[in-house]
């Protein structure tokens, strides 16, 4: 499924419905029942950070993405935070370099080549989405409202399924959640080759994803309605 802006469609309800029934169908909850959250796109961020490797790399320069969350949803399990559900997704057509970070006459030649069939490929696969399906904890205090925990999920690119794992520093302030941290990964180990001009700079294959991600409780779903 594709999405036609970075708001959540109407869907978002349907899916969070199901991410609270996964929860409940693992076992009864003793202590409480599982609480919906919407991702607030608007309030997030997630920026790709890519450097640059090859013979003449100096002339090259490093690329800094926006990535910005088109839909997402958070099924937490107060009395169990690792039985908890992440649901991110992303349109691969919006990603593009923030502003300031590369020269501007180069810009849309790099969002050109970023978004065609050598990396991301948008016209065939025009979603990117990451779920959820381990989630440890590392450090808590619920006092607080922080936990450290890492996040083990599937990360769908070009069509292909692929397991990663991110560490996450999350803040709970009352209907409000704040998930932050960053992530280095690889470009070959998600189908990607580092693209290169003339064989001699090319992007490195080693990168690393930030994010800030918030949250915020789900209005209740009205039967019927």
């Amino acid at each position: 499924m594709s999405f036609r802006s970075r708001h959540a469609c109407p869907e978002t309800p349907r899916r969070l419905a199901l991410a609270v029934a996964l929860l409940l169908a693992g076992g009864g909850l003793a202590d409480a029942e599982p609480e919906a959250f919407l991702v607030d796109p608007e309030a997030s961020q997630v920026r790709i950070h890519l450097g640059r490797a090859g013979l003449l790399k100096f002339m090259g320069h490093d690329h800094t993405i926006d990535a910005p969350i088109a839909q997402g949803q958070v099924a937490v399990d107060p009395a169990d935070p690792t039985r908890s559900l992440v649901d991110l997704r992303w349109q691969a057509a919006l990603l593009a370099i923030v502003p300031g970070t590369e020269p501007e006459k180069d810009v849309p030649e790099v969002e050109e080549r970023m978004r065609g069939p050598e990396v991301l490929d948008v016209e065939r696969h025009a979603e990117i989405r990451f779920w959820s399906f381990e989630i440890q904890i590392e450090e808590a205090d619920p006092a607080a409202g922080r936990w450290r925990l890492r996040v083990r999920g599937g990360l769908e690119l070009k069509g292909a399924r692929h397991t990663v794992e991110i560490p996450l520093d999350v803040r709970r302030r009352g209907d409000e959640i704040t998930a932050t941290g960053e992530v280095r990964l690889r470009l070959r180990d998600l189908g990607v080759e580092p693209p290169s001009v003339a064989g001699v700079v090319k992007v490195s294959n080693d990168f690393r994803v930030s994010f800030e991600v918030r949250a915020r409780r789900a209005p209740p779903v009205v039967e019927g309605g």
